[in-house]
């Protein structure tokens, strides 16, 4: 079972999923500086480096807190973060947690979210022990809503005014997968 103790490194045919460091401050900041990536965000765009600096901090400190687990994406032949993947939450007692991910747009369309997704997918059921893993996304964020779907999530609804951004609620659709309908 996962303890914490070594932050795990997955591979997958074309793809590194590392822990990320304040070295990937200038790649995190294109990615979520980008409002194209983050539009269906909770969270405008950045607009500072700070901000990813920032993010990746507490992304350590969590999991340093043993409260979260995300990685860096990077391809094979390029140690450059193209994207995040990873767990938000752990639920230990109730074996559940939930995922989020982000990709640059120069990298949509190729398979790689579908890859990354796939490896803390299988990790998550092998070696965290879960059996629910869910994900939310905005009902506008299609692209995001066919992966969770074509992955095996279900939808379970609609969180209605989940969140309040930009002087408008928004609705996120709650998705999840059990490890028994996971067949990869």
């Amino acid at each position: 079972m996962f303890d914490f103790t070594v932050f795990p490194i997955l591979k997958t045919d074309r793809l590194i999923l590392r822990e990320m460091q304040l070295k990937d401050t200038d790649a995190i900041f294109a990615i979520r500086g980008d409002y194209e990536v983050t539009q269906y965000n909770i969270g405008t765009a950045y607009t500072s480096k700070s901000q990813a600096s920032d993010l990746i901090s507490a992304m350590q400190d969590e999991y340093a807190k043993k409260s979260a687990l995300r990685w860096g994406i990077t391809r094979k032949n390029d140690d450059t973060v193209i994207g995040m993947v990873g767990f938000n939450y752990w639920n230990r007692s109730d074996h559940r947690a939930s995922i989020g991910f982000d990709l640059a747009q120069a990298h949509w369309r190729q398979g790689f979210m579908r890859e990354a997704v796939t490896a803390i997918l299988q990790f998550g059921f092998s070696e965290m022990g879960l059996h629910r893993i869910e994900a939310d996304a905005s009902i506008y964020n299609t692209a995001s809503i066919a992966l969770l779907e074509s992955l095996g999530f279900v939808r379970e609804g609609v969180q209605r005014d989940q969140y309040y951004e930009d002087e408008q609620y928004h609705d996120l659709v709650l998705m999840a997968l059990l490890k028994p309908q996971w067949h990869h």
